[in-house]
Parts: structure tokens; C-alpha cells; sequence
């Protein structure tokens, strides 16, 4: 009787050990799977960590905001490229990370269950997507047209300001519209504005024949004081919608 407790116990034990050993196991495979992310922008223009795609064309990223009263924090974002909609965004402060090469194992604690909820696979090596550029001569052209407004100017009357753009992109002669940013703020009550609108670059889907097209811009307050760089991420197909 006393031998077949033993064993019992011992199998019980031995049962436990083996669940440990493949906790661990697969938390290593899955902190392996997630490579540490690599900046893929000019810090000098602003900062943005591509992660990962899902085949069902939704992109994981971390980027460096830089809003008028808010100051800079980073935001890890999961959207989907078809609709650009933001299915999952998480925002932390300066205080938690100063930026993701470093506090990446805090990040990834933070952020795994939606990496696996959104199914994203990790890009180890992110290429820009070099068939595109503002000029012609390229496989794919981007072109930006202002979105403004006339704003009421005491001491100069009416004044134009630009509070988002239109970007198309053009296969050949065919073209197609894939977004329309304006500032989430409203621009009449805050009174920002945004300038210096430029294409930063365009990322592959490993998947299919879309890109995500970056686009950078400064913002500026209702002062008229620069107030930082942003980024806005759009989604494009890249053999259907033209016309």
C-alpha cells in the first residue's frame, strides 16, 4: 500500500514538473517568435517599429506621438489595412518605456494576448516598399492634396490652415483614394493645424500584394508653435481599386 502511494505521488509529481518545463518551453518559443522591433523610420523625422502582419491583413505597430498639450508617448497599435480601422491601440507614457528596442519584454507582457488575439505573425526583416515614391517613374506614385479651412484672424482676417489631406496613389494612369486624415481634434475649437506633409514610407504585407503607406506631418497648436511630428498609417492594395 505504502509503495502504491509512492508512486502516485511521485507520477502527481512528476506530472507537475512536466506542465512546468512546458509553460516555460512555450513562452520561450513565443518571446522568440516576437524579435525585438527595430526602428524603420530617420529619428530625426520621427520613430515607428513595424511588429508583425496577420494574413488577414490586420499590422501591428509602436509609434512615437507627439500631440499639443498631451507631449510624447508611445502607442502600440494593431489596425487592419482593409478599413484602417484600430482594432486594439495602448498607450505608454514616458514613465513606462523610453522606447521598444529596450523595454520590449515589458511591451510584449503588456501586449501578447492581442498579438495572439489579431493573429500577428512577426516580420523579422521589414524592407520598404521601393516601387513607390512621390515622383514619377515608379511602379506606384503617392501624391497629397491639403485639406484646409478658413479660420477668422482678428488681426488678419481670414486664414487658411491645413487640417488634413487626401492621398491617392496612381498605378500608371489609374488611381485610387485610400484615405482622408483630418486631425482628430476639432481644428475650429483647439485651433491646431498640421504642415509639411511627406510621404516617410511603405511597408509589404508578407502575405499578399498590400502595402501600408506612412505618412508624416507636423502638427502645431493653436499658437502657431510647432508641436511635434506624427505619423498617419494607411492601407493599399496593390492590384485592385484602380481606376
Amino acid at each position: 500500500m505504502k509503495n502504491l502511494i509512492l508512486k502516485f505521488v511521485e507520477k502527481k509529481i512528476s506530472t507537475f514538473f512536466l506542465i512546468i518545463i512546458c509553460a516555460l518551453n512555450n513562452s520561450i518559443v513565443s518571446q522568440n517568435n516576437y524579435p525585438v522591433p527595430e526602428n524603420f523610420g530617420n529619428e530625426r523625422v520621427a520613430e515607428f517599429y513595424p511588429i508583425g502582419w496577420s494574413e488577414s491583413a490586420n499590422f501591428a505597430y509602436m509609434v512615437l506621438s507627439l500631440y499639443p498639450f498631451k507631449g510624447d508617448y508611445w502607442t502600440f497599435v494593431i489596425q487592419n489595412t482593409k478599413s484602417d480601422k484600430i482594432l486594439y491601440s495602448l498607450e505608454f507614457g514616458a514613465e513606462d518605456i523610453s522606447n521598444p528596442q529596450k523595454d520590449w519584454s515589458y511591451i510584449y507582457r503588456k501586449t501578447r494576448r492581442y498579438l495572439d488575439k489579431y493573429n500577428i505573425e512577426p516580420q523579422r526583416d521589414f524592407y520598404k516598399f521601393r516601387d513607390i515614391s512621390t515622383r514619377s517613374g515608379y511602379g506606384y506614385k503617392v501624391s497629397y492634396r491639403k485639406r484646409t479651412i478658413f479660420e477668422q484672424d482678428d488681426e488678419y482676417g481670414n486664414r487658411e490652415k491645413t487640417i488634413g489631406f487626401r492621398l491617392k496613389v496612381y498605378n500608371g494612369s489609374r488611381s485610387k483614394t485610400i484615405t482622408n486624415y483630418k486631425l482628430t481634434r476639432d481644428p475650429l475649437n483647439s485651433g491646431d493645424s498640421i504642415a509639411d506633409i511627406a510621404f516617410f514610407g511603405a511597408i509589404e504585407s508578407p502575405f499578399e500584394d498590400r502595402i501600408v503607406v506612412i505618412t508624416s506631418f507636423e502638427i502645431y497648436d493653436y499658437q502657431g508653435d510647432a508641436a511635434g511630428t506624427a505619423l498617419s498609417v494607411s492601407g493599399c492594395k496593390l492590384n485592385t481599386g484602380f481606376k
